[in-house]
């Protein structure tokens, strides 16, 4: 019989604030735009991946300060609605709690995942870029920044995955 779930997870401050410098980092590299094919792209999705592969044993009060902290130095580097990137990156990890993971992802349900993270990212810049501003968004840049940014999840995820077993001594989400 297996005690999985009586067992008591101990939450980490440490873990929730290096997972917040993860992400302050992936927030400043979203700021770098390239150009491919004659469009501008750039990395503003990346900051989700880090949300995604947040840890599961990272203190709750903690990542939420921290994501929320992350966010507004997001909305502050790139100039965009003061508290956008807050709100996003907040809904995200409430929708994707890390606690409430029992295995690991696969890659095809990380996959699964992912689309579902970038279509209410997306949803939600558009409706706030709309009720602040009245512009229609741009759906064929949020489509080149999903493309983007789910070209670089694997080696994020490869990389999570083999930190967590050298650091950790196993990764978290499977235990």
């Amino acid at each position: 019989m297996n005690f999985r779930h009586s067992s008591i997870v101990t939450r980490s401050i440490p873990a929730a604030m290096l997972a917040g410098l993860c992400l302050l980092l992936a927030g400043a590299l979203s700021i770098v735009s390239v150009n491919i094919f004659g469009q501008i792209a750039n990395f503003a999705f990346l900051p989700l991946i880090i949300i995604l592969l947040w840890p599961r044993r990272a203190s709750e009060i903690g990542s939420l300060i921290v994501i929320f902290i992350a966010g507004l130095f997001a909305d502050w580097a790139i100039g965009g609605i003061i508290g956008q990137s807050s709100l996003i990156f907040t809904i995200v990890w409430m929708i994707f709690r890390p606690e409430m993971r029992e295995d690991p992802y696969g890659f095809l349900r990380l996959i699964f995942i992912w689309c579902l993270v970038c279509i209410l990212a997306s949803a939600l810049i558009s409706l706030a870029g709309w009720f602040v501003y009245r512009v229609s968004p741009d759906i064929m840049a949020f489509c080149l920044q999903f493309f983007i940014a789910t070209l670089i999840l694997p080696f994020i995820f490869v990389l999570r995955r083999w930190t967590a077993l050298r650091f950790a001594g196993g990764d978290e989400w499977g235990q």
